[in-house]
């Protein structure tokens, strides 16, 4: 059997453990700045960074911040890192019936029950964003917290390398490997290496795995949705959060001494240590307005490099936790916070395994900042003070930057947990539609006075119903990933008697894999993201008195014809915003570099891929034909073959292009 095209799918897919924490801080803290300096010096205590070695001044450096910290905060190496942390464990506590009845409804273990009561004491305390703290839960706590009379609950040994390499041989997976120079940005190379266009040929092996650990760590994104194993776990993040949730398996070996260089992510973490260590140190946020072009949630990654020496001098940086992880630890990292770690000091044989539950807020547009945006694009854009409001511009660089640290926190604040629930989100659109009202009174007084109260509330509305097609996109892929689980054990158990040759997959069991099974949930969660932008094109062209446009408007009949599939075979060029395959879903990025007939792309949120074929990008719209005299006139391109969506995107820039004449 051939598999190429199902080869275009996989493009992305020592010390005793200490603690150093800063004291608490009121909640308030942001809004009481004063200079750059105090806010480095009180930013909240963050869990979200990994150490790894250096030579020269990074080493040094590192020393003298670990020196500091150490000097002014507490330490243990057995409890919780905070205040905080010990809150949640009585909520924990609390949580655990409920956690066993959401299992037994699901047919789920005792873990998957354990996963649910945890996140839904996350939500319950809300730890999350800038107004949120990081921390540490260690293995004998939760277990005591978890366990009850009828048997014991524990995270270590959750997922192991066995697991791991049950999960190779029975799947078509793909990973990526992340670079480990931490004076640069963190990049990811491909793990796979086919070897052919047959199935054993083309897939993933365990050997391609332990090749890519001799170099870095090996990354697993979406594993929640590509292994069974995982599905249950990601499955009860979604349920007790109600949120969209992704986990991504991150696997080093012994004595690598970065894992992963410095940078901060999108997503609010909880990183679940279930096999191995490793040493983790996470910092407060740089300071925003130090480099306004700076995506505050993807500093560290692609070409953005922030070494571990310059934290403290150029981005007032602080450490605020170092720990290392043993099996059955938990440690919470809010978004931005900068982290990294490493495996070089622990004189451990056993590989490190750790899961990483990315809480999707920011990335799903449940915002402040992305509602905003969503309602001015409704309702025209305009000279909008923060601009931003192209379909691919990144609302986290520019002007937003610059604004007072107190306006910055508010905008970037998540809608209010709960809200996605069926029958509270409604209950809530007031108290969203008004706090939406004013943080952009606080942004641009002028311009949200300008625009009618009802686009506030009739996107807050929309962002609510898209947000829930979210939450049941992702709840429906997990499931159906622990359906597959469950038929992969029954098929096991019927062809256990038969030789290695005689349980080959069947074709049946081959259309079930993975890279099949989640590309249609991917395929809904871009078509949901899509329908949300026509919606917002849809207000804009009413408020422009735009109009969809008379017949003739565009296509000249005797034009060039626009092939069907025009959106992954035309030509490509450096600097194209297109759609990028990563891990079986596309999503927005950049055409950075050609290499034959390859192409490198950076990703919305800083990540780089390198090497993509050319039908794992699809271009969001198509370059503009121009005769020989370079005219390139409206007329003279045949638009029959776009969808309503793509003609007004190209009617929009062809526009453009005219008044610049």
């Amino acid at each position: 059997m051939k598999l190429r095209f199902a080869c275009s799918l996989l493009a992305a897919l020592p010390p005793t453990a200490r603690a150093f924490v800063v004291p608490t801080l009121p909640k308030n803290w942001v809004g009481t700045i004063a200079s750059p300096r105090l806010y480095a010096s009180v930013a909240p205590a963050s869990d979200s960074a990994s150490a790894s070695s250096s030579s020269g001044g990074t080493e040094s450096s590192s020393s003298e911040q670990q020196s500091e910290s150490s000097s002014s905060s507490s330490s243990s190496s057995s409890t919780s890192s905070s205040e905080l942390a010990s809150a949640l464990l009585e909520r924990i506590r609390s949580n655990v019936a409920e956690g066993s009845r959401w299992a037994d409804e699901f047919g789920l273990d005792r873990e998957e029950g354990g996963f649910y009561s945890v996140f839904k004491a996350i939500r319950d305390v809300d730890p999350l964003g800038l107004r949120g703290e990081t921390f540490v839960l260690k293995a004998d706590e939760l277990e005591g917290a978890l366990s009850s009379g009828d048997g014991e609950c524990k995270f270590g040994g959750y997922f192991t390398f066995d697991d791991l390499a049950k999960a190779v041989e029975d799947d078509f997976l793909d990973a990526g490997r992340g670079t480990t120079d931490n004076r640069k940005g963190w990049k990811m190379a491909t793990v796979s290496n086919p070897r052919g266009d047959s199935f054993e040929e083309a897939r993933m092996t365990l050997d391609d795995v332990d090749a890519a650990l001799e170099k870095g760590t090996v990354v697993f994104n979406s594993a929640g949705a590509h292994i069974p194993k995982l599905a249950g776990a990601a499955l009860g993040c979604v349920d007790a959060m109600s949120l969209p949730n992704a986990i991504n398996m991150y696997v080093t070996a012994p004595g690598r001494r970065t894992s992963a260089p410095p940078h901060t992510d999108k997503q609010d973490v909880l990183v679940v240590q279930t096999s191995g260590s490793k040493h983790w140190r996470v910092y407060s946020p740089p300071i925003p307005s130090i480099d306004r072009n700076a995506d505050m949630f993807a500093r560290g990654k692609g070409d953005d490099a922030m070494p571990l020496y310059s934290f403290e001098r150029d981005y007032g940086c602080r450490l605020l936790l170092e720990t290392t992880l043993e099996t059955g630890d938990a440690l919470f990292i809010p978004g931005g916070f900068p982290h990294t770690t490493d495996t070089s000091r622990l004189g451990r044989d056993e590989t490190s395994i750790h899961l990483t539950f990315g809480v999707d807020t920011h990335i799903w547009d449940l915002d402040y900042l992305q509602v905003r945006r969503l309602a001015l694009k409704r309702a025209g854009g305009g000279n909008d003070a923060l601009g931003k409001l192209g379909d691919t511009d990144n609302p986290y660089v520019g002007a937003v930057n610059e604004l007072p640290i107190e306006t910055l926190r508010d905008l970037i604040q998540h809608l209010p947990l709960g809200f996605l629930d069926e029958g509270k989100g409604e209950d809530m659109l007031g108290k969203v539609t008004d706090e939406l009202v004013r943080v952009s009174k606080s942004v641009d007084a002028d311009g949200a006075a300008a625009l009618d109260p009802a686009v506030w509330a009739e996107t807050s509305e929309r962002v609510l119903r898209h947000g829930r097609e979210m939450l049941e996109i992702h709840r429906d892929m997990y499931l159906s990933a622990v359906e597959e689980g469950r038929l992969r054990v029954s098929e096991a158990a019927m062809t256990s008697h038969l030789d290695e040759k005689s349980r080959r997959m069947t074709p049946e069991q081959m259309q079930r894999l993975s890279v099949f099974r989640v590309r249609k949930y991917f395929d809904k969660i871009a078509e949901s993201n899509k329908d949300l932008m026509e919606w917002t094109a849809a207000g804009n062209s009413a408020a422009s008195g735009g109009g969809d446009g008379g017949e003739g408007e565009g296509g000249g009949a005797g034009g060039n014809n626009l092939p069907a599939d025009w959106a992954i075979t035309l030509p490509l060029s450096v600097g194209d915003v297109v759609e990028a395959d990563l891990g079986g879903a596309f999503f927005d990025a950049t055409v950075t570099g050609l290499r034959g007939s390859t192409y490198d792309v950076q990703f919305f949120d800083g990540d780089k891929e390198e090497g993509l074929r050319r039908d794992m990008i699809k271009l969001k719209e198509p370059p503009a034909k121009t005769d020989g005299d370079g005219g390139g006139e409206e007329e003279e391109f045949d638009t029959s073959g776009m969808t309503p969506k793509e003609l007004k995107r190209w009617r929009k820039k062809q526009q453009k292009k005219k008044n610049k004449k």
